[in-house]
């Protein structure tokens, strides 16, 4: 809780700023910034002001209260003491909720004082005061405006539950009796080497998988006949056949079919002819 002087103190530094100010508009006049930072600083020092005279009216002496009489010790039996003619007790008044402390940059419902004084959206930009009296700067966000306002004046933005939400109930697990002449007891448990020589044990009974023997014949096979393939194709080329369409290869050897035709030829030989004198004269 901040203390007179403390908040004192707050003032003092607010009015000298006030003073920096007023000469700055002496000096330029038809500035706005100044003017409004004027208005700004002047309303800040009137709400400390405030502040100030609410702590001193509470920290005033109090008057001294004289112990009240012991009230007078009720009769045996009265009307009023009995239970059948007692009035019901009245209602519980609910307390009042404590104030919320609000940060800046919240967004909260903020009264719009300087309009029509309803409620409106708006965001925190600072706030100054003391811790139990704030004030809160606020902008809202409809209108683009600014207002200082007190606790009084600001309300949370409650969050909206779903519509037509069903409340979500969990359903408890039934705990089911146990039958008459029946014992219910944990599972048996086995260390961890047992555990491993059992299934080492099963692991060896288990019977071999069976072999392919099919397969491995059909593969058998088929291997032997490419090996067959490939011997007879070697012994072909070995003992191949004359064609009888082939050349010889002898100058007296025939052309055509065997044992047929002309004898091979000579080219004959290509000499230059000489002509004779006589032979134009024939």
């Amino acid at each position: 809780m901040s203390s007179i002087a403390e908040i004192q103190a707050e003032r003092q530094t607010y009015q000298e700023q006030l003073d920096l100010v007023l000469g700055q508009i002496r000096d330029d006049p038809d500035n706005v910034e100044l003017k409004a930072l004027h208005n700004e600083l002047k309303e800040f020092v009137h709400l400390l002001d405030e502040n100030i005279a609410e702590l001193k009216s509470k920290q005033a002496p109090k008057p001294e209260v004289k112990p009240a009489a012991p009230p007078p010790e009720p009769a045996k039996w009265s009307k009023e003491n009995h239970p059948a003619f007692k009035k019901a007790a009245p209602p519980v008044e609910e307390k009042e909720e404590a104030p919320v402390n609000y940060q800046v940059n919240d967004t909260v419902l903020a009264k719009w004082i300087s309009g029509d004084k309803a409620f409106y959206p708006a965001r925190i930009t600072s706030i100054t005061g003391s811790s139990t009296d704030p004030i809160y700067i606020v902008k809202f966000k409809t209108y683009d405006s600014t207002d200082t306002l007190r606790s009084r004046d600001i309300r949370p933005i409650s969050n909206k539950r779903k519509a037509d939400a069903p409340p979500s109930t969990s359903a408890a697990p039934v705990a089911t009796a146990p039958a008459p002449g029946v014992v219910s007891s944990a599972g048996a448990t086995m260390y961890p080497e047992a555990q491993k020589e059992s299934e080492a044990e099963k692991d060896a009974a288990k019977a071999p998988k069976p072999k392919k023997i099919k397969a491995t014949k059909e593969l058998e096979a088929g291997k032997s006949k490419w090996q067959d393939f490939n011997a007879k194709s070697k012994f072909g080329k070995s003992n191949k056949k004359d064609s009888m369409f082939r050349t010889p290869e002898g100058i007296h050897g025939r052309v055509g079919f065997t044992g047929s035709g002309k004898a091979m030829r000579k080219d004959p030989t290509r000499s230059r002819h000489v002509y004779q004198v006589n032979e134009e004269l024939d």
